[in-house]
């Protein structure tokens, strides 16, 4: 019994080294290997484009801002779902301490509910996160 736990180990020690060497090898070609290099622009060519970009800079301009505010209403549902997810241990101490002296017992209860689910809601805003620029999700 002993001897097939210790082939185990042999052959978990040999893949360990292999993926350790693949690992270093890729990292190496990866800080090695030849860079692009950036190349400039003729300033002729700069200087005919630059009114171009002024104008579809102006023409996109409330596209953006739309977009960007698109993202901070987002950004607030999702601030709000992280405050949410304290409700859960507050609703633990509702239920188990403050439940003798009062009515707090089914309050108790919503808060736990609405603090577990608090995270995902929070993980599938932040998802969304990116597509709230163009007005999906809100």
């Amino acid at each position: 019994m002993d001897s097939k736990n210790d082939r185990f180990r042999k052959g978990s020690h040999g893949m360990r080294k292999y993926a350790v060497l693949f690992t270093v090898i890729v990292m190496l070609f990866a800080f090695f290997y030849p860079q692009p290099e950036a190349k400039a622009m003729d300033p002729v060519t700069i200087a005919i484009l630059a009114p171009i970009a002024i104008q579809v800079a102006k023409t996109m301009m409330p596209y953006v801002i739309r977009g960007m505010i698109n993202m901070g209403k987002m950004g607030l549902k999702i601030g709000k779902q992280l405050v949410s997810i304290l409700r859960l241990p507050l609703g633990i101490i509702q239920v188990i301490f403050l439940f003798p002296w009062g009515r707090n017992f089914s309050s108790g209860l919503r808060n736990i509910g609405h603090g577990a689910v608090a995270p995902f809601l929070c993980a599938f805003y932040c998802m969304l996160l990116p597509f709230s620029a163009f007005g999906v999700g809100l």
